[in-house]
């Protein structure tokens, strides 16, 4: 089983918010947790923005090492990204362009999108199997 966390369960986790952390404990001992690149640049700009940057630049750092991994863009996830794109638009559904490149990045991956992104978890993006960890 692979879980790809979005950038808000991994600031869940790195701030300690329970429910995460226990569930994350879970899914170490059942298979890889990752992330995708375009989380880490949510998490990068949002450290070099914040009061205690190199503070949280470091905790970034630290927290990604302990990830199974970082997936990154690839062309099958670009591809994947437009189909998706187009097909929401025509049934009148738009989303975040980031939303769905972390979207088709798991959906590529065959893994389960972590997060607590309403417009991830709405069921409208097809082929896509969330979990929120903090229900």
């Amino acid at each position: 089983m692979i879980w790809l966390l979005d950038t808000n369960m991994l600031v869940y986790a790195r701030n300690g918010k329970t429910p995460v952390a226990a569930r994350l404990d879970q899914a170490w001992e059942q298979g890889d947790v990752v992330t995708s690149l375009l989380a880490v640049g949510e998490l990068i700009y949002g450290a070099e923005k914040s009061a205690r940057r190199e503070e949280n630049l470091a905790a970034v750092e630290q927290q990604l090492a302990m990830l199974d991994g970082v997936l990154p863009l690839t062309i099958e996830i670009v591809h994947r990204f437009g189909r998706l794109k187009a097909d929401l638009e025509r049934r009148g559904v738009t989303k975040q362009d980031i939303d769905l490149h972390i979207a088709a990045t798991a959906i590529e991956a065959g893994a389960t999108l972590v997060t607590n992104d309403r417009a991830l978890l709405d069921g409208t993006i097809p082929g896509l199997t969330v979990e929120n960890w903090l229900v």
